[in-house]
């Protein structure tokens, strides 16, 4: 019954499609890709360990460093790492295809591969790849369309300096090229209660975001170090990147007063600034609102917790969590 259920939905779903187009209309077309995006999320594909006795570093016909992955010393991590690993069916190939999506370094940056199957030597080859680290793919997720058998993909796309939402895609592969369907891009807005607006502002948030400084007068890109004084207090701020494809991460933050250590923040801190308010000084920042993900460096700054710090009394006086409103419009 579920997998008729299942059926009838992505039927109706791909005739909402069709009469989206026909309709051209924006509010339609972003209502499909966001079905598509709720679909994914609802919907569990099988992993690499469903497929790890036929897929294996004995059976891909490709040189060691391009199948290093599923040698004995590194088959733990590809499990993982794994985010899926399933059939797809390309237009014009008859071959079994595997599709197969890793999750690379602290920055989770998708690795996507498609295998093809030789009935003749029994071997898998690497169809195609597309690394995410050198901007060849989001979060790529294969679905297969109940009418014509054919696979396309729904894209999630992140900002590479937040890990923010920035669009879902329908592609299709054809050739080994990406084919462009619809897009429903993402944008943020922070509606701030008043006595959020007293620290921060929506300007501020998306400068931080960005690791622009600018506010600060700084004008170099992604600053990796930042040191500000006020008074006898110096706040000394360093910008981590992750290991794979350097992505800017977060700031370690240590306070000085008369060159002395006196406090080190121990928040994953994503942004920050120095308010004088009252005629005394305070640190600002923003850093995850989730403890759970305290540790995840790969973690979107969409919500957040911002906190501020009385510094001439090292004394928290402020505390609020800020959510986002997301909304979506197609791109022309």
């Amino acid at each position: 019954m579920k997998t008729r259920t299942k059926l009838f939905a992505m039927l109706f779903a791909l005739l909402t499609i069709f009469t989206a187009s026909a309709s051209n209309s924006k509010k339609s077309r972003v209502q499909n890709v966001l079905y598509w995006a709720a679909w994914v999320k609802n919907n569990k594909y099988t992993t690499y360990r469903d497929y790890a006795r036929e897929l294996n570093y004995d059976t891909i016909d490709a040189p060691h460093d391009e199948k290093e992955d599923f040698s004995p010393v590194f088959m733990y991590y590809t499990k993982k790492e794994n985010l899926y690993c399933t059939e797809v069916f390309l237009d014009g190939i008859k071959d079994r295809l595997l599709a197969m999506m890793q999750l690379e370094g602290s920055g989770k940056f998708p690795h996507l591969r498609i295998f093809r199957f030789n009935s003749k030597t029994k071997k898998w080859s690497i169809y195609f790849s597309a690394d995410g680290s050198r901007g060849e793919c989001g979060l790529v997720y294969p679905i297969q369309n109940p009418i014509t058998g054919q696979t396309f993909f729904l894209e999630e796309l992140r900002n590479f300096d937040n890990k923010r939402l920035v669009a879902y895609k329908l592609l299709s592969l054809k050739n080994k090229e990406w084919i462009n369907g619809s897009t429903a891009e993402a944008q943020y807005i922070y509606n701030l209660r008043d006595e959020e607006s007293e620290w921060i502002s929506p300007d501020i948030i998306e400068r931080m975001a960005a690791f622009d400084y600018s506010f600060m007068g700084i004008e170099d890109d992604h600053p990796s170090l930042i040191e500000r004084e006020t008074g006898n207090i110096k706040i000394v701020a360093k910008l981590y990147h992750t290991s794979v494809a350097r992505m800017t991460s977060n700031f370690s933050i240590t306070v000085f007063e008369n060159e002395k250590e006196i406090l080190k923040m121990p928040e994953v801190i994503w942004g920050f600034n120095i308010v004088e308010k009252d005629g005394k000084p305070y640190l600002v920042y923003i850093g995850m609102g989730r403890p759970m993900n305290m540790h995840s460096s790969a973690s979107a700054m969409e919500d957040f917790m911002l906190n501020v710090l009385d510094l001439s009394t090292l004394e928290h006086v402020f505390r609020s969590y800020i959510k986002p409103e997301i909304i979506f419009d197609v791109r022309e």
